[in-house]
């Protein structure tokens, strides 16, 4: 029988103690790439995820703005021009109707938050950056509860009702808002400051416009157009809706605004005309070269004014919205850096000086993203043009 040759144990196969470490380092080194790479993918899937989920009340808010603003209305009816001329012969005088011109009662007014209204004296409130929207329109909003049935409202069947409308940003603390309880709780929370979309919403029960009678008004004090929402204890700069607690007294105490969302640092509005082949000369800044755009500046302003006889009791057909966001990390580490604990203290990020001219407007906004870059803020834009339902604009 034939047998096989012994092995010589004395050579067995195997790793070398070089080729061990020289593996052992390859291995760690591709590792380390690994977990760098893992580690990165985890970084930016955190901040986008995060990012999406901050700008998502933006997006929300905008969507929002954008039905309720489609919805505005003037109900505007045609009236006459009167106008009386001498009976021949002597016999008296009489009146009559010239021309048929819009009439309203009602009001839409976008400009500059520094135009519509001051913020002056208002407690717990900053600056009112870019600017603002109020109108009218049929929300049905109302908050008397019925005499028979307290858990039901006198008037929500009625749909149409029409109620006083508005948004605007601004820098406020959230003691308004925020709950009562936390004020008991030991160690709890500081105010929080931020931008805020502010929503103005005055209920059907207390609409102010009719009470101005604003059809007979002639002034030179743009203001007195604007004591609607302005001004009164259902207007922004009412002690409600900025009181920490409510009055002692008073069954009528309602807050007419309120957030949307945070972190809007502003809006810009442009109203203009539609663009059309007949049309294809027409400028963005045409309809309000001033952001101005007043159902009524024709009752304040001068004749040589924009538009003033083109803007009578007409909506404006287009209006380009612009939303400047931030990002709640890099703001909230702004705030940090800058001190700021109190409205009094904030930094102002938009010049009131910037963003009044129409024509200027690319160029405003490009510095105002230069400005926040400046300040490590990092930022997002969201803009889109809204077409108003009951515009009855028609081109010459």
């Amino acid at each position: 029988m034939k047998t096989l040759p012994k092995l010589n144990s004395g050579h067995r196969a195997g790793f070398s103690l070089i080729e061990l470490m020289v593996s052992i380092t390859v291995l760690s080194m591709l590792l380390a790439i690994v977990m760098q790479m893992l580690e990165q993918m985890q970084r930016t899937w955190k901040h986008t995820r995060q990012s999406v989920s901050e700008f998502k009340d933006a997006r929300t808010s905008f969507d929002e703005l954008s039905r309720r603003l489609e919805q505005a209305s003037l109900n505007a009816y045609y009236g006459y021009v009167w106008q009386t001329a001498d009976i021949p012969g002597g016999g008296g005088k009489v009146r009559y109707g010239r021309q048929i011109t819009p009439e309203s009662e009602l009001q839409f007014v976008t400009g500059p938050t520094s135009v519509l209204f001051s913020n002056s004296s208002v407690k717990n409130v900053g600056s009112r950056p870019g600017h603002g929207v109020f109108f009218q329109a049929p929300f049905g909003f109302c908050i008397q509860r019925s005499k028979d049935n307290a858990s039901r409202y006198q008037f929500e069947q009625l749909n149409s009702l029409l109620n006083a409308w508005g948004y605007y940003v601004e820098f406020n603390s959230d003691e308004m808002d925020r709950p009562k309880f936390l004020n008991t709780i030991k160690n709890a929370p500081a105010p929080r400051l931020r931008y805020r979309l502010m929503e103005f919403r005055q209920p059907t029960e207390y609409l102010q416009i009719y009470k101005l009678n604003l059809r007979d008004k002639v002034s030179a004090n743009q203001k007195e157009f604007y004591k609607w929402f302005a001004d009164g204890l259902f207007g922004v700069n009412s002690p409600w809706n900025t009181a920490t607690e409510p009055p002692a007294s008073g069954s009528t105490f309602f807050r007419t605004t309120r957030p949307m969302a945070e972190n809007i640092i502003a809006m810009f509005i442009q109203p203009r005309k539609p663009t059309s082949a007949n049309n294809s000369s027409a400028k963005l800044e045409d309809l309000a070269p001033d952001f101005i755009y007043d159902t009524r500046r024709w009752q304040w302003s001068s004749s040589k004014a924009p538009n003033v006889a083109g803007s009578k009791h007409q909506l404006p057909p287009i209006m380009d919205i612009t939303f400047v966001a931030v990002d709640e990390g890099s703001f909230s580490n702004y705030m940090s850096r800058n001190n700021i604990t109190k409205v009094e203290d904030e930094t102002v990020l938009v010049d009131n000086e910037k963003f009044v001219n129409a024509i200027k407007f690319s160029e405003d906004l490009l510095d105002l993203q230069k400005s926040l870059t400046a300040r490590k803020l990092e930022w997002r834009i969201f803009s889109a043009s809204i077409r108003l339902r009951e515009a009855k604009w028609i081109e010459n």
